[in-house]
């Protein structure tokens, strides 16, 4: 062989090699959606609205920056940024733990997560944006209603933004929102729906809104405009410093087999289709424990590639056949106010027979403690 010919046969397996290496280091198919593979340095900037910022910011007791008000006021907002600088700081302990076991443990799939659905999430933003922070889209759903958007009109008296304390402070300790307290603290004068409390979180979580378009549903499972009187929000928004434009949907609905509306169901059936899909959940009432929450069980089951939950979502036995299960922490019987229905000796055996496969779970989450988690991921098919 001469040595044009050594060079050209040289030249095609280093090429080759490179091809391989570089497919093998990003861990997924060509086929992925995963937003990793983008050239963020091709991508526009972002900028977010001005007027939705400075109004998250001072209702998140982040900033007061160009805002006039009364020396009282300002001496209020003070303190009010001050008690909830504290409650996030103990939020944030929490998701600080989480997003390092997510990093370890979930690093097979979780850039390859392109929506996040998670049912029952009330106005919870911080915990899937945590768990899966490179997703395009999250499809949150509660039965709250979506409000109308926070208001750029700020009001700089204590009483409207005490309003966001009060609806924060059981999350912010617990994890989650609590369905009860939410009838009062987002149904008042200050805060009428989930809109606020999102936008707030987005705040604190270092987000930036582009906008906030209220939606509807159409017959086809199709979101159209709103127009003031839809039962979806519609977020754009941005990580602060990055390019990746990022869409949440919050649905206000209620799931329950005999009175879900068949578009919101069309909606989801439609919108998870051709998706790699992790479907989150958490205190989620033990509800899918219940024949008349079957829908929205099998919808999270038959679309999700990936389900992290505690034992309170989706039943461990309908799991088994279709998932490879890791199972964290300790399982111990439902809080005293769930029936006994809510009790699964399936799972409690697998935590008995996982012996030391059972991975540690360092912080509380959902209603028990201390706390559990499981991840599934769907069976390769055969």
């Amino acid at each position: 062989m001469n040595n044009s010919k050594i060079t050209a046969a040289l030249l095609a397996v280093l090429l080759t090699t490179a091809i391989f290496t570089s497919c093998k280091s990003t861990g997924q198919s060509s086929t992925s959606t995963s937003t990793a593979e983008v050239d963020s340095s091709k991508l526009p900037d972002l900028k977010g609205d001005d007027n939705i910022s400075r109004a998250t910011r001072f209702y998140a007791g982040i900033s007061k920056e160009g805002i006039e008000m009364p020396q009282n006021d300002a001496e209020a907002w003070d303190k009010y940024s001050k008690e909830i600088n504290r409650l996030l700081n103990t939020s944030k302990k929490t998701t600080v733990m989480v997003d390092s076991l997510a990093r370890n443990d979930f690093k097979d799939f979780r850039d390859k997560i392109d929506l996040v659905f998670y049912p029952f999430s009330g106005a919870d933003f911080p915990y899937p944006i945590t768990i899966f922070p490179n997703a395009d889209t999250y499809i949150l759903c509660g039965l709250e209603k979506p409000g109308t958007p926070i208001s750029t009109d700020i009001k700089t008296n204590y009483t409207h933004y005490q309003s966001y304390r009060k609806a924060l402070v059981s999350f912010l300790r617990l994890s989650y929102f609590i369905t009860k307290d939410m009838k009062n603290d987002l149904n008042n004068d200050e805060i009428d729906g989930t809109c606020p409390i999102i936008s707030m979180l987005m705040a604190t979580s270092g987000y930036d809104i582009i906008s906030i378009e209220n939606m509807s549903i159409d017959e086809n499972g199709k979101l159209i405009p709103g127009e003031g009187k839809g039962n979806v929000m519609q977020y754009k928004f941005f990580k602060r410093g990055s390019k990746h434009e990022q869409t949440l949907i919050y649905v206000s609905a209620d799931v329950e087999d005999k009175r879900v509306d068949p578009n919101v169901m069309k909606y989801f059936d439609t919108s998870l289709k051709g998706h790699t899909v992790a479907s989150y959940l958490k205190a989620a009432s033990y509800l899918m424990h219940q024949s008349n929450f079957s829908r929205i069980k099998n919808c999270i089951v038959d679309n999700s590639q990936y389900i992290v939950q505690d034992d309170s979502g989706v039943p461990y036995k309908y799991l088994t056949d279709k998932f490879d299960i890791t199972l964290y922490g300790v399982y111990k019987r439902p809080l005293p106010c769930f029936t006994s229905a809510c009790l699964q000796p399936d799972l409690d055996q697998a935590y008995k027979d996982y012996g030391d496969k059972v991975k540690p779970l360092p912080f509380h989450i959902g209603y028990n403690s201390p706390s559990n988690w499981l991840c599934a991921r769907r069976k390769a098919t055969k």
